[in-house]
């Protein structure tokens, strides 16, 4: 653990009747894992992302930020991250952990926070975990391997977006636009996407093996997005 580092995760979560009636129970198992397993200092900028209700949270701790987006289809997931950067780039967190509310962490995950802040590639890369549901074979695994490895992170060959750590000085190095956009702000990237853009861009794609992600991989959000492209 690196002394003196503070971590920022950004999560956009959801739920509806229609596509995502579980989307609260996600977003608090989610909530729970970081609590419990984080040991850096952290602050979770969240996102309910125009939910068919309000998240609402009891006494809620001072380093959970939740922002309300009444119109999801101002820009989709991509939107949320992007806003999420900006706060935690504006408060100086070192990591920079892009996340959804359907995955749960354990105690590795201050393993992967580690490799983000130390690895020899950090200022111009971006490192994913390993995980169950990862959609492609070099992340796929059930429990940490141990392996740290650079993929190519050209299309069909990236880091899956469900995951993606950074650090603050990667993504200034690598904005997609000069209003402090990291992730792509094009229409066709609302929903998804963004990942394979975003690697084209940033040097090095780093899989952490040393690191697990339980990923349940809800896919609710196909309906929405689908519409929203017009397909």
């Amino acid at each position: 653990m690196r002394k003196n580092k503070k971590v920022a995760f950004i999560c956009a979560l959801h739920q509806s009747k229609t596509h995502r009636p579980n989307g609260f129970e996600l977003f608090n198992d989610y909530l729970a894992s970081i609590y419990i397993s984080c040991e850096y200092p952290f602050k979770l900028f969240a996102f309910d992302n125009s939910s068919d209700n309000k998240f609402e949270i009891e006494n809620c701790p001072d380093n959970l930020v939740i922002t309300r987006v009444e119109d999801q289809y101002k820009g989709g997931c991509t939107y949320t991250w992007n806003e999420g950067i900006k706060m935690a780039i504006n408060e100086d967190y070192d990591a920079i952990i892009i996340t959804s509310d359907d995955q749960v962490y354990n105690e590795t995950i201050n393993d992967f926070i580690d490799v983000i802040l130390t690895h020899e590639l950090k200022d111009d890369a971006i490192f994913g975990p390993v995980s169950n549901n990862p959609n492609n074979d070099y992340q796929l695994s059930h429990q940490p391997n141990g392996k740290i490895f650079e993929i190519s992170g050209e299309p069909k060959d990236e880091l899956n977006g469900f995951c993606l750590g950074m650090t603050k000085e990667s993504i200034q190095n690598n904005y997609f636009d000069n209003d402090g956009n990291f992730f792509s702000t094009q229409f066709k990237h609302a929903w998804g996407g963004q990942d394979v853009e975003v690697q084209s861009r940033v040097g090095h794609s780093i899989v952490v093996g040393t690191c697990y992600v339980y990923h349940k991989k809800q896919g609710g959000w196909r309906e929405i997005r689908v519409g929203y492209r017009g397909i």
